[in-house]
């Protein structure tokens, strides 16, 4: 009998000592899969985005679906993000959210239209409104990411160049030395806006872009984006074509490389082919500018019209 007391008080021991040095024992984990998400400190950089796209809700929304954690977003109009769980993995939001991965993470975002921009790793960004003159999303942080875009969509990347094309997949991968690598996938022709320059990519080519101090932002002519209208009727053009105020709306002369975009359209005029966009709000026009030509229009209010029925009128590129 002794002997059994030893043996017992011998196994008590240690299991005592245990509960003193580690007042959590018994060590139980409440979460084995997934892992505990952890927060990616630094991603929010407003600065990077101040000014090209604004906070508040837009009308556009998106569908973001999470397929690898940790993933966090944050809705329009809110001061805080939070992940998404592994139980709740996708949540709609309007322009002005952002969208935050984290390394082993993954997450896809989802347009009504059929773009797409599908994030992994350290990757964030920001949903834009294109109503509002926005770029349709804009990157702040990549890593990986592939994008499916259709006409008219416009995406700024790291750096602030601008991304367009009529399909997808174009790929977007942050190199180690600093440069930005764009490869078109697709088989379409994609558009890339870099300070001066104007890049062109043919299926299969790829640029490499560096990622300057002073940005990439586009200027000159080449660049050139002005944006006319008011909130959810706006126009923007880009490159040499003339516009100038007419009494029903906004004329647009076609001259050298341009592209005309608004209300889902992504148009390209001939030399000296004029186009008037109904509705869209300018200031005034001199009596000189009233008195012109007859031109083929456009009503901005109905977008489905045919512009193309016309002898002369601009036809919208085949997506």
């Amino acid at each position: 009998m002794k002997n059994n007391r030893i043996g017992f008080v011998a196994l008590l021991l240690p299991l005592m000592a245990a509960c003193v040095v580690d007042s959590r024992w018994p060590r139980i984990k409440t979460q084995k899969w997934p892992a505990p998400m952890t927060y990616t400190r630094g991603a929010l950089e407003e600065g990077e985005v101040q000014g090209i796209i604004f906070s508040e809700p837009g009308i556009e929304e998106v569908l973001v679906l999470r397929y690898g954690d940790p993933v966090q977003v944050r809705p329009a109009g809110r001061a805080a993000a939070y992940p998404l769980a592994f139980h709740d993995k996708k949540v709609r939001l309007s322009a002005g959210s952002w969208i935050l991965c984290s390394p082993g993470g993954k997450v896809e975002i989802l347009w009504n239209g059929g773009s797409s921009v599908t994030m992994s790793g350290r990757t964030a960004g920001l949903v834009g409104s294109p109503t509002r003159g926005e770029p349709t999303f804009a990157f702040v942080e990549v890593e990986n990411a592939i994008l499916n875009l259709q006409p008219g969509d416009q995406v700024r990347l790291l750096g602030g160049a601008s991304l367009s094309a009529d399909r997808g997949p174009i790929a977007v991968e942050q190199l180690f030395s600093g440069v930005l690598r764009v490869e078109n996938q697709s088989k379409g022709e994609a558009t890339v806006l870099f300070r001066d320059a104007t890049f062109r990519l043919d299926p299969g080519q790829e640029l490499h872009l560096p990622l300057l101090s002073d940005g990439g932002e586009p200027f000159g002519e080449a660049g050139e984006a002005r944006s006319f209208g008011e909130k959810g009727l706006v126009v923007e053009v880009e490159g040499l074509a003339q516009v100038k105020a007419h009494p029903d709306g906004a004329l647009v002369t076609g001259s050298g490389d341009h592209e005309i975009r608004g209300l889902g359209l992504q148009l390209q005029l001939g030399d000296g082919e004029q186009l008037l966009m109904r509705g869209v709000q300018m200031p005034a026009a001199p009596a000189s500018d009233a008195e012109t030509a007859p031109v083929e229009e456009a009503d901005s209010i109905e977008p489905s019209s045919d512009l193309g029925s016309a002898p002369g009128a601009a036809s919208t590129e085949d997506s």
